[in-house]
C-alpha cells in the first residue's frame, strides 16, 4: 500500500471516528437538553397548580364572605321588618287603647248626666259596652306593651272604674287622663 492509500485510509477512519464521536456527544447533549427540559416542564406544572390552587382557594373564601355578609344583610332586613311590624301593632293597640278610653269617658260622662232621668238606664249600659271595649283593647296592649304601659293603663282603667254615677267629673282625673295618654303613647 503506498502512502497516499494509508493516508486516505486515516482520514477516512478519522472521519468515521471524528462522525462517531461527534454522535455520541451529540446523543449526550440531546439526553442533557431533554433532561432540562422535562424538569422545567415538571416546575412550570407545579407552579401553574399551585397558582391554580391558591386562585380556588382565594375564590372559595371571597364566596364565603360574600355568602355570610348577604346573610347578615338578611338578617338585619328580617329583625328591622319585624321591630316595624311590632311598632305598627303596638302602635295601632295604643291608639285603640286610647280611642275606647275616650269614647269611655265619655259614656261615663254622659250616664252621669242621665242620672235621675228616663235616659239613665241606656247610658249605663253604653257605658258598661264602652268599659268592655276598654278591658278589651286593655288586652291586647298587655300583650304587646312594656310594664310601664301596663301600669298606666291599669290605673286609668281603675280610674275610670271607680267614678260611680253621681260623683262629680274632677280635674283630677282629666289630668290622670292627659297623663295616661302620654304613657302610652308610643316612642
Amino acid at each position: 500500500m503506498d502512502e497516499a492509500a494509508l493516508t486516505a485510509l486515516v482520514a477516512a477512519g478519522a472521519a468515521i471516528g471524528g462522525g462517531a464521536l461527534t454522535g455520541v456527544f451529540t446523543l449526550a447533549a440531546a439526553k442533557r437538553q431533554a433532561q432540562a427540559a422535562w424538569a422545567a416542564g415538571e416546575r412550570q406544572a407545579t407552579a401553574a397548580w399551585e397558582a391554580g390552587r391558591q386562585q380556588a382557594a382565594a375564590a372559595w373564601d371571597a364566596g364565603q364572605l360574600q355568602a355570610t355578609a348577604q346573610l347578615d344583610v338578611a338578617r338585619r332586613t328580617l329583625t328591622e321588618q319585624t321591630l316595624a311590624g311590632q311598632r305598627a301593632v303596638r302602635r295601632a293597640a295604643y291608639v285603640t287603647y286610647l280611642s275606647r278610653t275616650d269614647s269611655a269617658q265619655q259614656a261615663l260622662t254622659a250616664w252621669q248626666s242621665a242620672i235621675g232621668t228616663a235616659d239613665e238606664a241606656p247610658r249605663r249600659r253604653e257605658y258598661d259596652a264602652a268599659m268592655g271595649a276598654v278591658g278589651e283593647a286593655l288586652n291586647v296592649v298587655r300583650l304587646e306593651g312594656p310594664d310601664g304601659v301596663t301600669a298606666a293603663a291599669e290605673t286609668l282603667r281603675g280610674s275610670l272604674a271607680a267614678t260611680a254615677p253621681g260623683t262629680p267629673h274632677s280635674m283630677a282625673q282629666e289630668a290622670f287622663l292627659t297623663a295616661a295618654r302620654a304613657a302610652l303613647t308610643p316612642v
